[in-house]
This record gives structure tokens, C-alpha cells and sequence, in this order.
């Protein structure tokens, strides 16, 4: 192994620390969405057998990040136009109800420091985009388990693979300004507010901007209710 993939492997056991590799080639950037893993490279990279390369790659694949192609090759999980926007579909729909129901208990406050709390590392500007998608899932993750609907927090945890995915895919240029500190505080100061629709606007309007984003170029903002003209008779 290297002295610079030593470096950059840190501690514990060998395969957690070539499992931690191959993820940060992931979120880097360096193995692209739908690239094929080459075992007998990345094992001589890292200077393991490919059988313990194999072994560290199990972890990545129940993620979600990494798939077979049932041949017994190893891809960067890579999602279709349509898989996007059904994930987007379904994550909203899960988090405006956990935020909703947050905001109607007695205890929100209680939920919204511990939240409040889950969001100030990413306060510092000079974090990793590997560890702004860390905190921006656990802060998700979070919103979902402390509504105590264990099926809701099942359900988000199925799509965290194909999340991280589409952060990934999007890159820093374009995922990486939607995961401040100021965009996720304003779910929990909606939260606070006890207001259920204020909530559910917040969160989608939250999901909606990044959507835009991973597509590159804004879609259209549809008129407001009001603004559509009456249907004919």
C-alpha cells in the first residue's frame, strides 16, 4: 500500500479502512456514476487481495452506492432521469410529514434544538463535501425518527443509497451550497412555529431548489393556484 492511500486511509481495521477508501473515490468524484470497479486495479492500489477487497466493497454495496451488474462486476451506482424524480417524490413526501407532525406535538421545541444542534457543524465553511452529505443525511434521518413512526424512518433509511447518490452525481458545484446551515435551519424554525402548512412549504420548497439544482437549469415556477385560468365548460 502506498504511503500516500495510507495516508489517506486513517485508522481502523483493514477492511473498514479500504471500505472508507473506495467511498471517498465515490464522493470525490474519482470513480464516476456507472463506472466499472476494477478489482484487479483498486486492489494493487491499495495493496490488498481482491478477496479483501471484495469484503470491503459488501458495505457500499447494501448502501446503495455501489451495484452488480449480476456478471460478477462491481458499478458506481448510477440513477435514471425518472428514478431521480420518483426518489425526490417520495423523500418529499416522507419529511413534510415528519416535519408536520414534529410541529404539531407539545414537544417541538425539544425536537427543533436537538436539530438545531445536528446542524451547526455545518457552520464551518471549511468542511469536506463528503462530510457536508454526512451531516445533511443525518439531519434528515434525524427529522424522520424523532416523529417515533418507525415504518416513516424505515422507509427514508431504504433511499439513503440512492440519496447520497444523487448529492454525489450533482457534485460540489452544484449540491454542496444547498446543504448550509441557513437551508436546514429554516425546517426547523418552521417547525417551531407549530404551523403545519408553513412547515409542509418549507420543506417542499427545500426539496423542489435542490431538485432544480441536480437538473442544471430551473424549470418553469408554475402559477399559483389562483393564477390558473378557469377550466371551460
Amino acid at each position: 500500500m502506498t504511503n500516500g492511500v495510507q495516508a489517506t486511509l486513517g485508522r481502523g481495521t483493514l477492511r473498514e479502512r479500504c471500505t472508507a477508501y473506495v467511498r471517498e473515490q465515490i464522493i470525490s468524484g474519482v470513480l464516476r456514476p456507472g463506472e466499472h470497479i476494477v478489482e484487479v486495479t483498486l486492489s494493487g492500489e491499495l495493496g490488498v487481495s481482491r478477496g479483501t477487497l471484495r469484503e470491503s466493497l459488501r458495505p457500499l454495496e447494501v448502501e446503495g452506492l455501489i451495484i452488480s451488474d449480476g456478471r460478477g462486476h462491481m458499478h458506481v451506482r448510477e440513477l435514471s432521469r425518472q428514478e431521480i424524480c420518483e426518489v425526490f417524490e417520495v423523500r418529499e413526501a416522507l419529511e413534510v410529514l415528519a416535519a408536520t407532525k414534529l410541529a404539531q406535538r407539545a414537544d417541538r421545541a425539544e425536537s427543533a434544538a436537538e436539530l438545531r444542534g445536528l446542524l451547526e457543524p455545518l457552520k464551518d465553511p471549511g468542511l469536506s463535501f463528503g462530510a457536508q452529505i454526512e451531516l445533511d443525511l443525518a439531519f434528515h434521518s434525524r427529522l424522520c425518527e424523532l416523529t417515533g413512526n418507525d415504518t416513516l424512518s424505515a422507509v427514508w433509511g431504504r433511499l439513503i443509497g440512492q440519496i447520497e447518490m444523487i448529492i454525489i452525481a450533482a457534485g460540489p458545484a452544484r449540491a454542496a451550497d444547498r446543504m448550509r446551515y441557513a437551508d436546514h435551519v429554516a425546517i426547523v424554525d418552521a417547525i417551531e412555529t407549530g404551523d403545519p402548512v408553513h412547515v409542509a412549504t418549507v420543506v417542499s420548497a427545500h426539496m423542489a431548489d435542490f431538485s432544480r439544482r441536480y437538473e442544471g437549469d430551473a424549470q418553469p415556477t408554475p402559477p399559483a393556484p389562483e393564477q390558473l385560468p378557469s377550466p371551460r365548460n
